[in-house]
């Protein structure tokens, strides 16, 4: 397994059990120390944890599943589940973002910031990098993210 392999699986790792330890402690543990109203605070921490583990969950299952001798219709099935799980639990929740109190301003620069990041050319993309270490365990060797390979 090359640098760049191991440092996206470890961080997969990291976020998808980050995900499952917040479930768990947000659905058993907390309920009998602190009341539900007061936990209202930490609501949207809550939604970016599960909005992100969702689709780390997915990439890992991506991931394991493109390096296994099985079927490649199950490492498009998991990467297209990585992106549009996400996406579907944004929108079922869109009317609870919608009563937060975020400026305009914040809006358009995290806007502005993801299109930067995702439209650059095809060597400076690091989306299209990202996928390709999902899906091909024979990716290119000088793709890297601007790490330095050692």
């Amino acid at each position: 397994m090359r640098n760049l392999e191991s440092r996206i699986l470890r961080a997969l790792i990291f976020s998808t059990s980050f995900l499952f330890c917040h479930e768990l402690i947000f659905s058993l543990f907390i309920p009998f120390i602190a009341p539900q109203d007061s936990l209202n605070d930490f609501k949207f921490i809550g939604f970016v944890v599960t909005f992100f583990g969702l689709h780390t969950f997915f990439a890992l299952c991506t991931f394991i599943s493109s390096r296994l001798p099985i079927n490649n219709k199950l490492q498009l099935i998991t990467l297209a589940a990585s992106l549009f799980v996400p996406a579907i639990y944004f929108v079922l929740n869109i009317n609870y973002l919608s009563t937060l109190n975020i400026s305009t301003f914040i809006v358009i620069l995290f806007s502005a910031m993801v299109f930067d990041f995702t439209r650059k050319d095809a060597e400076g993309n690091y989306v299209r990098k990202y996928i390709k270490v999902l899906i091909n365990p024979f990716y290119l060797e000088d793709e890297t993210f601007g790490f330095n390979e050692q």
